[in-house]
């Protein structure tokens, strides 16, 4: 049995990621929220709502709703402003967690020293918070898979940063450096690897409740993507991310990497930055992934669609 907290800011992408650790029988402990991609509170709500479809009930703690240090921005018109689009849903009986996110991760790492995992599919806000209230969350937490970043420096909220890093770049550089042991998955890698629209309309035939619920729920964010960053398809960065954290199969090339975070405020605010030839002489801190298993990636995605 393996052990997660996933860290979210509740989005159509994080909702489905939560999914797929549930349908591959992982332990979730805990799912932490973190400021992000749209209103803090329907972060929060969202995460609530969307383990009520599934009828499970796991503790959601309310994390940090601001970066470290800078200011930030959300996104509702990437994800919609309810985060699945413009509608906005709440839960109709489940409460978050009186409990913060920093004390859950540390508490959790705690009880389940060398076999807890942290999927961040987020800002690094409250992973940061944790290590530094307690140093001993980064030899307690086996793994850290983080959605973040760029290797060419083809950005998403910038020219060269990637939303998740480029809100809170210097939580980020807290947890790159503080000993993790770290698998980065980069936004300019997954955008390689879309649902297309020959899927989407295969997916759409789909008459499984789930299957309907993923059209409903990326139908915006699939419009957004196409019309605004040019991607010809869906792109899945958590979800990917997620699949990579739960088969090794996923991932078709990766290197162990020097990485460090830009956290000025300035042009390239956010960027990772690649040691890729060694030059600073720095042990390697995160293996990088730079090539997926599309059709791996997709059989995963059908095998959730299939749930229920």
């Amino acid at each position: 049995m393996r052990h997660f907290i996933i860290d979210c800011d509740t989005a159509e992408d994080d909702i489905m990621s939560l999914f797929m650790l549930l349908r591959n029988n992982i332990d979730v402990q805990g799912i932490t929220i973190v400021e992000g991609n749209i209103s803090y509170e329907q972060e929060i709500n969202n995460a609530l709502w969307s383990l009520e479809f599934v009828g499970k009930d796991i503790p959601v703690y309310p994390g940090s709703d601001r970066p470290l240090v800078k200011q930030f921005r959300s996104v509702p018109e990437v994800h919609g402003k309810g985060g699945i689009g413009d509608e906005v849903v709440k839960p109709s009986r489940l409460k978050p967690q009186n409990k913060k996110a920093v004390d859950a991760i540390v508490e959790i790492a705690d009880r389940y020293a060398g076999e807890l995992e942290f999927l961040a599919i987020s800002p690094l806000t409250n992973l940061a918070l944790a290590y530094l209230k307690d140093k001993s969350v980064a030899e307690k937490i086996k793994k850290v898979w983080i959605m973040g970043g760029t290797v060419w420096g083809r950005g998403n909220i910038t020219p060269v940063a990637e939303y998740n890093i480029w809100v809170d770049p210097d939580s980020a550089k807290i947890v790159f450096n503080a000993g993790f042991d770290i698998t980065m998955v980069p936004w300019d890698v997954i955008v390689n690897y879309p649902i297309t629209d020959e899927e989407w309309e295969q997916i759409k035939t789909m008459k499984t409740k789930m299957a309907q619920f993923y059209v409903k729920i990326y139908a915006h964010y699939r419009k957004y993507s196409m019309e605004k960053e040019k991607i010809k398809g869906t792109p899945h960065p958590d979800l990917i991310t997620t699949s990579v954290a739960l088969n090794r199969n996923v991932v078709l090339k990766s290197e162990r990497q020097y990485v460090d975070i830009e956290n000025c405020d300035c042009l390239t605010r956010g960027m990772t930055v690649i040691d890729y030839l060694g030059i600073w002489g720095k042990e390697p801190n995160a293996e990088i992934i730079y090539e997926i298993n599309k059709k791996e990636f997709y059989s995963m995605l059908i095998d959730l669609l299939n749930w229920f």
